[in-house]
């Protein structure tokens, strides 16, 4: 079996290609360099756990649990002084009984479980801190941040040449080279060229549909099957979670609507 951090190492390799010459513009500026290894390292963490959790992990309840990232970064907010709304408490409550009845059904729990959560919570981390870094930092430096972000890996286990050339021969490159050009380069830039045009509810939808189609393709990839309590669990985490997403969106317009005619 593939070790997660050698993995992980050539898929962050081959996401970092493109943004090779925004990196080596961003040496001139350490605050560049710094705040992207920062957001390296959470992003890392994340990446990490979730590989090493999917060994032992059904892929399609490893999907849901990272869904409750949506949860914890408004929890994270509140635990630094953010107001934490009535309906974030609901959806955080839905979320949570959802993954507990999602435990309940199928293969029993297990650490690859408590790794997603791990890593749920990473993502999380690293959402915040690119908001807070973002909003700081001038946009002819992002893609540069992103390429300091993909170096960070790189570090996460020495190989001799030795042992890089003798993996190569048995290493997965299909999955490799989807993961690393497919799910990492070009969704961070369809994500980019999207929300250009995309509300913030249709966005909040879109992605809490993602844990869906990752039980899908683990049930026709895998074989992986849920009996009726893990479907029941799978619907309260999407519930929890979109109640989080669209009430926090439809609030954010009423408010901006409200501004615009007050100064009106």
């Amino acid at each position: 079996m593939l070790d997660p951090d050698l993995f992980n190492i050539i898929r962050f390799t081959i996401a970092a290609i493109p943004f090779v010459p925004f990196l080596l513009k961003s040496l001139r500026d350490m605050q560049v360099v710094i705040r992207g290894v920062e957001l390296g390292v959470w992003v890392t963490l994340a990446y990490l756990t979730q590989s090493i959790g999917l060994v032992t992990a059904d892929a399609g309840r490893a999907s849901f649990i990272s869904a409750l990232t949506v949860i914890i970064v408004p929890f994270l907010d509140g635990i630094l002084g953010a107001e934490i709304p009535a309906y974030t408490w609901l959806g955080a409550f839905l979320s949570a009984l959802g993954v507990g009845i999602l435990e309940l059904s199928g293969s029993p729990p297990c650490v690859g479980d408590l790794l997603t959560l791990v890593s749920a919570f990473c993502f999380g981390i690293h959402m915040l801190r690119t908001e807070h870094i973002s909003r700081k930092m001038k946009k002819e430096n992002f893609l540069a941040l992103v390429g300091c972000q993909n170096v960070v890996p790189w570090n996460l286990k020495s190989r001799t040449p030795t042992e890089l050339s003798s993996m190569m021969s048995s290493f997965p490159w299909l999955a490799i080279l989807y993961t690393g050009i497919i799910a990492t380069t070009f969704c961070l830039w369809a994500e980019i060229v999207a929300m250009r045009d995309v509300s913030a509810t249709e966005t909040a939808i879109i992605y809490g549909l993602e844990p869906v189609w990752g039980a899908t393709f683990a049930w026709a990839i895998h074989g992986e099957r849920w009996g009726i309590t893990g479907l029941i669990g799978a619907i309260f985490i999407i519930a929890g979670s979109l109640m989080v997403q669209v009430l926090g969106s439809f609030l954010d317009i009423d408010v901006s609507e409200d501004s615009y005619q007050m100064n009106s």
